[in-house]
C-alpha cells in the first residue's frame, strides 16, 4: 500500500428474418429505436419488426425525432460489422442510450441474453481494418443542437466493441474535434469553453483495440493505425465510466494506448470499478489541465508491458511545455488492485509518475499556478 499525498500532497445473425425476444415496454416520453443485425436501414426502427441495421441510420432517426424526448436505442444480440461513426446528434436536456434490447435499468449482466457486438469493418479493396474509433462523438454541426458543445447525455450499457484502430469510444468537445486535430477552446489552464460532457459508460467490454489487431503502425504514413485508448476524453468532463472490462488494448509498438486517456481540459470524470488487462502502455494517462478526476477501486490485471523507456507505470500525468500545456491537479488514484506486473527485472510496475516532476509544478510558463493547497496527484491504498 502506498499513500502519496504526503509526498505530493464475428458474424451476422444467420436468420432469414428478424427474430427478437420481447423487449421491455417503451417508456413514456421516450423515442425507442430498435436495431437488429438482420435489420433494414430503409425502415423506421420504431418496432422490433422494423428494426434498422446500422448506427448511421440510428443517427438519422435521432436527428429527425422530437428534441424534447429521451432516446433509447435497443440493440438485439448479434454482430454488427461497420466502420466507426462520427456522432454529432443530441437532445439537449435529454439522454441518448445505447443498450441491449432486453436490458432493464439497474440490472446486471445476468439479465441480458448476450452482449451485442460492434466489430470494425475491413476495406473492400485492401482488406485492411478501417482506421478510427467505433464512436467519435463531437459537438453538433453549425445550427444543430450542441453546436457549441455542452452536456451530451450519451449512455452506453453492456455492449462489446472490438477491432477498432484508434479507440473504442472518443468523446471530444474541442474546437477542432470533428476534423483538423485538437484545437483548444479556451486559454491554457482554463476550463473548456465547449466540452462534450455528462456521459455514462457502464458494463461495456472493449477488446482488441489498437494496431496490434488492426494492422499498421503509429509511424507508418502508408498504413497509419495508432491506438490511443479504450476510452479517450478530450475536453470532456463529468463522465461516469464504471464496471467496464478493458481487455487486450495493444499497439505493436507497445506505446501510446491506454485503458483511459483523459486529456486537454477533461475534468471531474469518475473511472470506478473497472477491470483492465492486456494493455501495452499505462492503463491510466492524464494530460493538460484535466483536474479533479477520480480513478478508484479498479482491478488492473497482468498487462505484459515490455517498453522500459520511459518506464511503465499504472498512472501517468504528462505535460508538454512546448505545446503550452498545463499541469493537471487534484486527481485521485486510490484503492486500486494493481495486480502483478512483470517488467524487465520481474519487478512490480510502479504506481505513478508525473512528468516533469514536481507536486505543484504548473506547466508551461503561460499557465496559471495551481490553486493554493492543491497538488497534482493524490494516491492512497493501492495494493499489489
Amino acid at each position: 500500500m502506498r499513500s502519496l499525498r504526503p509526498l505530493l500532497a464475428a458474424v451476422l445473425i444467420g436468420l432469414s428474418a428478424v427474430v427478437v425476444v420481447a423487449p421491455p415496454a417503451a417508456a413514456e416520453g421516450v423515442q425507442t429505436i430498435y436495431m437488429n443485425a438482420a435489420g433494414d436501414d430503409t425502415r423506421d426502427g420504431a418496432t422490433p419488426g422494423t428494426a434498422v441495421r446500422s448506427l448511421v441510420r440510428v443517427q438519422q432517426l435521432v436527428a429527425a425525432g422530437p428534441l424534447d424526448m429521451d432516446v433509447e436505442v435497443r440493440i438485439h444480440a448479434g454482430t454488427y460489422v461497420a466502420q466507426g461513426i462520427v456522432w454529432q446528434t443530441y437532445r439537449p436536456g435529454h439522454t441518448i442510450t445505447f443498450m441491449p434490447d432486453d436490458y432493464e435499468y439497474g440490472e446486471g449482466i445476468g439479465g441480458i441474453a448476450a452482449l451485442p457486438v460492434f466489430q470494425n469493418r475491413r476495406a473492400s479493396g485492401s482488406g485492411r481494418y478501417i482506421t478510427g474509433a467505433w464512436i467519435h462523438a463531437c459537438p453538433g454541426n453549425p445550427g444543430q443542437p450542441l453546436a457549441g458543445g455542452g452536456t451530451s447525455g450519451l449512455r452506453f450499457y453492456y455492449l462489446r466493441v472490438e477491432y477498432y484502430a484508434s479507440a473504442a469510444l472518443s468523446l471530444d468537445g474541442s474546437a477542432g474535434s470533428c476534423g483538423g486535430g485538437y484545437q483548444r477552446s479556451s486559454a491554457p489552464g482554463l476550463p473548456s469553453a465547449r466540452g462534450l460532457d455528462g456521459n455514462t459508460v457502464f458494463g461495456m467490454r472493449f477488446t482488441k483495440i489498437g494496431n496490434a489487431y488492426t494492422g499498421g503502425s503509429c509511424d507508418n504514413p502508408d498504413f497509419q493505425r495508432c491506438g490511443y485508448g479504450g476510452i479517450v476524453l478530450t475536453e470532456s468532463s463529468d463522465n461516469r465510466i464504471e464496471n467496464n472490462h478493458f481487455v487486450d488494448l495493444r499497439n505493436s509498438e507497445n506505446s501510446y494506448i491506454h485503458a483511459i486517456y483523459v486529456t486537454h481540459k477533461s475534468s471531474r470524470n469518475r473511472f470506478l470499478n473497472n477491470q483492465v488487462t492486456g494493455v501495452s502502455s499505462e492503463p491510466v494517462k492524464v494530460r493538460d489541465g484535466s483536474n479533479f478526476n477520480s480513478f478508484e477501486q479498479n482491478a488492473f490485471g497482468a498487462n505484459g508491458f515490455v517498453r522500459s523507456s520511459p518506464s511503465m507505470v499504472h498512472y501517468r500525468e504528462e505535460v508538454n511545455e512546448a505545446a503550452e500545456e498545463c499541469s493537471s491537479y487534484h486527481n485521485r488514484f486510490a484503492g486500486n488492485d494493481l495486480g502483478t506486473y512483470l517488467i524487465g527485472s520481474g519487478a512490480n510496475l510502479p504506481v505513478w509518475v508525473i512528468t516533469p516532476a514536481g507536486a505543484t509544478y504548473k506547466g508551461a510558463p503561460v499557465c496559471p499556478a495551481l490553486p493554493a493547497g492543491e497538488v497534482r496527484l493524490i494516491t492512497a491504498n493501492n495494493t499489489y
